[in-house]
């Protein structure tokens, strides 16, 4: 298990109406950061091949994967990004590293929540 403890949340990374959250690792620009919520991993070695029906836990609230984009697994495992979509799979117009997760309400982040991403 991949786990990720968030450092950082930017002014700008959380809106209510637009339910995702980009998530980066440390090496992410300062333009990068506003917009996004930076986390740090126990163990980089550590890779992860996300699949729908798997989980991914903001602490102890537990969201199950619907749908993995076809560039969030390298993405997630060379430069800890990610996008996360709490709403309805598109028909068209998939975010190419997101991960569509249910159920559909945002998490609530803090700086030390920890991302745990099942393998």
């Amino acid at each position: 298990m991949l786990v990720g403890t968030v450092t950082a949340i930017g002014e700008n990374a959380i809106s209510k109406k637009d339910p995702m959250i980009i998530l980066f690792g440390e090496q992410a620009t300062e333009e990068i950061r506003t917009v996004a919520i930076i986390q740090s991993f126990e163990n980089e070695k550590e890779t992860v091949k996300l699949k729908p029906g798997q989980t991914i836990s903001f602490d102890e609230k537990i969201y199950t994967i619907k749908t993995v984009g076809s560039l969030a697994n390298e993405n997630l495992n060379t430069i800890g990004h990610v996008t996360l979509s709490f709403s309805e799979v598109p028909e068209d117009d998939r975010i190419e590293s997101g991960i569509y997760l249910t159920p559909y309400e945002l998490p609530e982040l803090t700086i030390g929540t920890k991302i745990s991403y099942s393998n």
